[in-house]
């Protein structure tokens, strides 16, 4: 059954649809709001949230996107707002990090302590360049890097055009460019 299905289903008070569309889109929303605040537990929280928010207005959907758009369109706000709420400044998480390290270890080249060291300073330093950027700078390198949408998918999230995201992603490269350069040998 089909996304819009489904969501006409759960207008008509179908909990089985609905549980079908959290099955579906579950991971994908943790994962993005993961990305916000960079915290397993904060990120089921506002999943759950993006998802009583989707059941309570399935009586007013319509659709005009497409449902994935809609819910990304959900969790990229409420992540905005649990990070200026809870005044969290986080976006590359330690699991981030530590899944990286495993996959050094895995290499023949074994890091020592002192390359570990710095390499957790690189990424404290980059995570803040991405901190930094403005909401809709950061929104849009969350959507292209991490969830890898295309840009008409990032425009619709957004609610802006496919240049504007275009441009959006190249004043953050831009940006992070500026404030990473000293890491750039």
């Amino acid at each position: 059954m089909n996304e819009i299905e489904l969501m006409f289903r759960v207008k008509e008070g179908d909990e089985e649809a609905f549980r079908e569309i959290v099955e579906r889109y579950q991971r994908q929303i943790i994962g993005l709001c993961f990305r916000y605040v960079g915290n397993q537990q904060d990120a089921e929280e506002i999943a759950q949230d993006v998802f009583i928010h989707l059941y309570r207005a399935a009586s007013t959907y319509q659709p005009r996107a497409k449902l994935s758009t809609y819910l990304y369109r959900i969790a990229v706000n409420l992540s905005l707002n649990r990070i200026r709420d809870d005044k969290w400044k986080r976006f590359i998480s330690w699991e981030f990090i530590n899944r990286d390290k495993k996959k050094r270890a895995a290499s023949p080249m074994i890091d020592g302590p002192d390359s570990l060291m710095e390499q957790k300073e690189q990424y404290k330093i980059i995570r803040e360049a991405i901190d930094s950027l403005p909401a809709n700078q950061k929104t849009a390198v969350i959507l292209k890097r991490f969830q890898g949408l295309s840009y008409e998918e990032i425009a619709e999230v957004m609610n802006c055009s496919v240049s504007a995201v275009e441009s959006r992603l190249h004043r953050a490269k831009q940006n992070l460019k500026k404030k990473l350069k000293h890491l750039v040998t």
